[in-house]
């Protein structure tokens, strides 16, 4: 079988196929997805087609994506639009395009991968539920109990000097997507949001909402207590309560807390290691800040790979060999790294030492989801 790039010319022959495939409406991932699904933003050299006689029987897009998690920036490999014609199911097509994804992965230098999906079908390519996402949920009760007010709010519809207070607001997150600007720009047109904002004794905070009527907060910015007055406006407004998420406790306002009527914890994404070294290497900050002079453990992935660590002189250096030995599959050692559920593995000495610097947190902003 022959996975190759479509071209440009395939553009809607692909878009088609999806449709068809995903049972979609007309458009739908242009529309949905205009920051990479508008044929001006399509990666071609990152998607992979199977075809027979002419017709696209399976496809599989990546999606690379740097974040910052924490100040730690982390190249990721999106994995979407996995896909294969109901009538060419069974043939092994979207294995081999899986493959074939990470393995380009590999070759690119990808620290991580992550996708949304059936646990029990990725799991086989070295996904699992990872990272860490806590949601709370707000309603007007709780902010009549918090005795917020609302403040007044207007809609972005395309603003230049908005969209560069966006900008500029949103690039303060400490975990966030590394976005240029034509992807700002596009993103915010996403089919089922709508993007709102304040100003106030200037300050700046805005919010982008889905329009269900439970609504969800995809992403926000500003001071904690403008945006809960622009939540309470649009609660008055709409009729609605708000869930919002945030990556850990520690990020979490006390006005979120003094207004949230429910909160819960789910993972960000299912994660693959593409690279246990350059990942290591990438928190290498946040390992050298928490684990303690001479602390040494060796990792190694099961058929793949082995990377180990030892703080001298302050930094973390790489060592082939120690007596703290960790041995696991890939899925285990994912969970190791990035599940916040961190189960004991190997001696007593070994634990203390993952304890000061592991689960590492991952989160993956919503509206950028693909």
């Amino acid at each position: 079988m022959e996975i190759k790039n479509p071209k440009p010319e395939d553009y809607e022959k692909i878009l088609r196929f999806l449709e068809n495939v995903y049972g979609h409406s007309y458009k739908f991932f242009p529309l949905g997805y205009p920051h990479v699904w508008k044929k001006d933003n399509f990666n071609f050299e990152e998607t992979f087609i199977i075809e027979k006689d002419g017709k696209i029987c399976s496809l599989v897009r990546n999606f690379p994506i740097i974040t910052i998690q924490n100040g730690i920036k982390i190249k990721f490999g999106g994995i979407g639009s996995v896909s294969t014609d109901y009538e060419e199911r069974n043939q092994g097509y979207m294995t081999a395009l899986l493959n074939h994804a990470i393995k380009r992965m590999e070759e690119n230098g990808y620290h991580l991968s992550i996708l949304w999906g059936d646990r029990h079908r990725y799991m086989n390519f070295g996904y699992e539920n990872s990272g860490k996402v806590i949601t709370l949920t707000i309603t007007n009760r709780g902010m009549q109990k918090a005795n917020v007010s609302p403040i007044k709010t207007e809609r972005y519809l395309g603003q230049k000097n908005i969209l560069e207070k966006i900008i500029e607001t949103y690039n303060k997150n400490k975990y966030r997507v590394e976005r240029n600007y034509e992807y700002f720009y596009e993103i915010y047109k996403k089919v089922g949001t709508a993007t709102y904002y304040a100003e106030e004794n200037n300050q700046f905070a805005y919010v982008v909402i889905g329009t269900g009527p439970d609504s969800k907060v995809f992403e926000y910015g500003g001071p904690a207590d403008l945006i809960v007055r622009i939540l309470k406006y649009l609660i008055e407004r709409f009729g609605k309560k708000f869930s919002i998420d945030f990556p850990d406790f520690s990020e979490i306002p006390e006005i979120m807390w003094a207004v949230s009527t429910w909160w819960n914890i789910t993972p960000a994404g299912m994660i693959k290691i593409i690279s246990l070294k350059r990942t290591i290497e990438a928190f290498l900050p946040l390992i050298e800040k928490n684990i303690d002079e001479s602390d040494e453990i060796v990792f190694e992935i099961l058929n793949k790979e082995k990377v180990g660590i030892k703080k001298e002189g302050g930094k973390v250096k790489f060592i082939n060999e120690s007596e703290n030995y960790i041995k696991l599959s890939e899925i285990e050692m994912v969970r190791l790294f990035f599940n916040p559920c961190i189960s004991e593995v190997g001696n007593k000495k070994t634990n203390e030492i993952l304890k000061k610097f592991l689960p590492i947190n991952i989160f993956f902003p919503l509206l950028d989801h693909i």
